[in-house]
């Protein structure tokens, strides 16, 4: 089947197509019943792609994922228990994926599920009927368009390969849409993709998700479902302090909560048994794309048996906001929020927050959070102290947050790097993009800013690069050099 002009598909009307491959060409088109069957805005009919033999089906859907161009279909069923592969093009399903029988293969390919108006359904999902990404970072991506707070959880049922169905969930806050993606591979890295293996300490898997329009913006909520049988031994030996790391700064951080996987929820049919799921909020802090998977703390046996996870990030020139979350508090009195500047050798207290646990002692999860009046122009260092009834004290995690550049300045930082780095953009300066060239001037990628002052970004291969801003009239208006010095 090739669609090369325009394809009508009425609401209540079913196209059954038994053939071996679909194909549409980018300039033709896919109508519903709306503008009298010539508008893409309506319910619209079900393609359903189904074979009776052992033929596996393809679609070459001709959408192009980023300028959100082309042909797409109104509503698709998977009925072939051989399953449908994407080849050549990105597909686009506009309001619903129905998965009745058989697996999705993305291969290097994009499958688009969502419109205009909301991120569409997908439905029918489970451990044996989901989308198969492939097994390589930045291979095979599942986007859903327009998720908003309304939508609750927008789930993405995707694995790695047949019978490794390990899906991923997205809950924002924000009233206002944006398109998220993930994908997942198999193998854990200590540089992500590179590295020391991590298999033992891990679940095996490494999710890559993404926000497009507003990148370390607004609060999320990410759900991450993996197998049990996944669990190296280290993991599941301690999986009652499981939580999600996020890569950032070159390392898997530490994430709240610390808990026993919960069973894995993320299907229509009955909950999955042989299925660990854990949850992880964000907080301004999803950049346009990063790597995620699944850790275990250890059971502390000394005086403080608290879990806490502490984080923080530049609100803007003057304040810093500091936050962490605990479950459990135990023997808990009060925090000691502390901080360091760059330019310092030790902490300093700056402020005392009492423990929201009675008695000290919770099993749920508590959340705090503090405004810390800071202008300093460098990296600041912060971390708690933790004092129990006793008068002993522990300490978290250090975390570092960046500055903000001038009205004028363009910054890079830290710069030697290991590979992730920061580019700051003053707010006077018009910067519609930013631009990383090798020595050799060949351009290695381009990062819109959409009105960010600060933007996250990663090289993985040492080596020096170029760092271009670049004005809305497509001018280079300054450049700066950047070492990517990688890991001893």
């Amino acid at each position: 089947m090739q669609n090369g002009g325009k394809l009508g598909v009425g609401k209540n009307a079913v196209v059954n197509f038994k053939g071996r491959v679909w194909e549409n060409e980018p300039q033709s088109s896919l109508t519903d019943e709306s503008h009298n069957g010539e508008g893409i805005i309506g319910v619209g009919g079900m393609i359903r792609f189904l074979s009776t033999d052992t033929t596996r089906q393809f679609i070459n859907g001709g959408y192009n994922a980023a300028s959100r161009f082309g042909p797409g279909f109104p509503n698709l069923q998977i009925q072939n228990s051989n399953g449908v592969r994407l080849i050549g093009s990105t597909a686009k399903v506009r309001n619903e994926l129905k998965l009745t029988s058989g697996l999705i293969y993305l291969d290097n390919n994009i499958l688009v599920v969502g419109n205009e108006e909301n991120a569409g359904k997908i439905t029918g999902f489970d451990s044996a009927r989901y989308i198969v990404t492939g097994n390589a970072p930045g291979t095979g991506i599942l986007v859903r368009e327009n998720v908003r707070a309304a939508d609750n959880i927008v789930v993405f049922p995707i694995g790695s390969h047949a019978h490794q169905y390990t899906p991923a969930g997205i809950r924002t806050k924000s009233l206002s849409g944006d398109d998220f993606y993930v994908t997942v591979f198999d193998s854990v890295k200590r540089l992500a993709t590179a590295g020391a293996d991590l298999k033992e300490e891990s679940v095996n898997k490494t999710w890559e998700i993404g926000k497009r329009f507003r990148p370390n913006q607004e609060e999320v909520e990410v759900i991450l479902q993996h197998l049990v049988a996944d669990e190296g031994a280290v993991f599941n030996a301690g999986r009652r302090f499981s939580y999600i790391s996020r890569y950032t700064n070159g390392v898997w951080d530490i994430g709240p909560p610390l808990i026993t996987p919960q069973i894995g929820y993320l299907s229509t049919g009955p909950l999955l048994l042989n299925s660990g799921l854990n949850e992880r909020t964000l907080d301004g802090i999803m950049p346009t794309s990063t790597y995620y998977t699944k850790f275990v703390g250890k059971g502390d046996s000394g005086i403080n048996q608290t879990k806490v996870w502490l984080s923080g990030y530049r609100i803007n020139y003057q304040n810093v906001k500091v936050y962490w979350t605990t479950k459990p508090e135990v023997n808990n009195n009060y925090f000691v929020v502390q901080r360091r500047y760059s330019n310092q050798t030790d902490f300093i207290n700056i402020d005392t927050v009492a423990s929201k646990a009675q008695n000290g002692n919770s099993e749920n999860f508590l959340n705090y959070e503090i405004n810390d009046p800071n202008s300093y122009t460098g990296i600041t260092y912060y971390r708690l102290m933790l004092v129990d009834f006793n008068g002993r004290e522990t300490f978290s995690n250090v975390v570092p947050v960046g500055r903000m550049p001038g009205i004028n300045q363009m910054l890079v930082w830290p710069n030697p790097s290991n590979g992730r780095f920061f580019v700051g953009i003053g707010t006077a300066a018009s910067i519609k993009s930013i631009v990383i060239f090798n020595v050799l001037g060949q351009k290695l990628k381009e990062e819109p800013v959409n009105n960010r002052n600060i933007i996250e970004m990663y090289l993985p291969i040492p080596g020096t690069y170029i760092v271009g801003f670049v004005s809305p009239g497509g001018r280079i208006v300054e450049s700066q050099k950047l070492l990517i010095k990688g890991y001893d």
